[in-house]
């Protein structure tokens, strides 16, 4: 008969567990570990600019008619928002005119930076091809894509280009003398902006903000400029590049046209704002105008940007864009926002 104390027996026992969990402990949390960089794998899309994303599941569409309402998938969340506002034309021919515009709302919610892509014309970074947005869009197999800032157009040889990872174009000190508040987004998916951007300040706020946390500059978009900036309207038409060289022929920041903003509304959380017009000024918003919108859109938005507006402001998904009129043209890169998921 065994007569070993009972308290030594439970001590023993004890003791044998914190062998067997010190040993089988850390082999869990690796395993778990390498659980979670295998999901973030799977969820990775190639960097490459020639690759798209994964084909959107004829399933995971919500529709109304042709419409889409909804995408979700494991590694993407898009909704699609439609409201019409009636106002009075503030600025040019057609002030004072009540009109009712149509203003898009996209929110979209993804589970790895690189589902945030961008496309070109022809595949190439070269010449000035425009191709159809909706085209663009399904050879990427996109979700949800909007035009980008026309960097490619004949007449755009200015700014700081990165696509994909890519440094295209350093143009910041051009003959024209363009300026432009740069965005850069990183390689986490977060957006920031460079004030009346030039190379050196370009490479100043990355080596300050971006380098010491392990990220780099992923794209780059010269239109601007900044609509919102945490939650706060901005001054868009006392911003130093709207001043500059005559910005208005740019920005036409005081005349109602169609326009179309990039917004980051939280980690790895966006939206797209746009606002449609019928064309020839007849309708339409001003810069001011359309920040307040996006900002009442958008609340607490982290940064929203504004890009290449009138004829080329359009939102593609499902095959077709969410508004058309007369005037809508050709463009030579997208924004968009792919599937990663089986």
């Amino acid at each position: 008969m065994d007569k070993t104390p009972f308290w030594r027996n439970l001590l023993l026992f004890f003791l044998f567990l914190t062998l067997v969990f010190s040993h089988c402990l850390p082999a869990i949390a690796e395993e778990v570990i390498e659980e979670e960089e295998e999901l973030l794998i799977t969820l990775s899309l190639p960097m490459d600019y020639k690759t798209g994303g994964v084909p959107p599941r004829k399933d995971g569409w919500k529709l109304d008619g042709k419409i889409p309402v909804s995408y979700q998938d494991s590694s993407i969340s898009v909704t699609f928002e439609s409201d019409s506002i009636t106002h009075k034309l503030s600025a040019g021919k057609y002030r004072g005119r009540t009109v009712t515009d149509e203003v898009w709302t996209v929110r979209i919610q993804i589970g790895h930076p690189s589902q945030l892509r961008t496309a070109v014309s022809s595949d190439s970074y070269k010449g000035s091809a425009h191709m159809d947005s909706i085209k663009l869009a399904s050879g990427k197999n996109a979700v949800v894509a909007m035009n980008g800032d026309y960097f490619k157009s004949e007449n755009r040889d200015a700014g700081y280009v990165v696509r994909q990872g890519e440094l295209i174009r350093d143009a910041t000190h051009n003959a024209r003398g363009l300026v432009f508040d740069t965005l850069l987004i990183d390689s986490e998916g977060d957006f920031h902006v460079v004030y009346a951007a030039v190379t050196e300040t370009i490479d100043a706020y990355v080596a300050e903000n971006l380098t010491p946390l392990g990220r780099t500059v992923m794209d780059s978009f010269n239109i601007g400029p900044v609509l919102v900036l945490n939650g706060e309207v901005q001054d868009v038409a006392h911003s130093e590049v709207t001043k500059h060289g005559g910005r208005e022929g740019m920005y036409q920041w005081s005349t109602p046209i169609q326009r179309i903003s990039l917004v980051q509304t939280g980690p790895l959380e966006y939206a797209i704002v746009a606002a449609n017009a019928v064309g020839n000024r007849k309708s339409g918003f001003t810069l001011p105008e359309f920040a307040q919108i996006v900002a009442d859109q958008c609340p607490g938005a982290c940064l929203a940007y504004n890009l290449d507006g009138g004829g080329s402001a359009q939102i593609a998904a499902h095959g077709r864009k969410l508004f058309t009129n007369s005037y809508m043209r050709h463009i030579t890169d997208i924004i968009y926002f792919a599937s990663a998921g089986e």
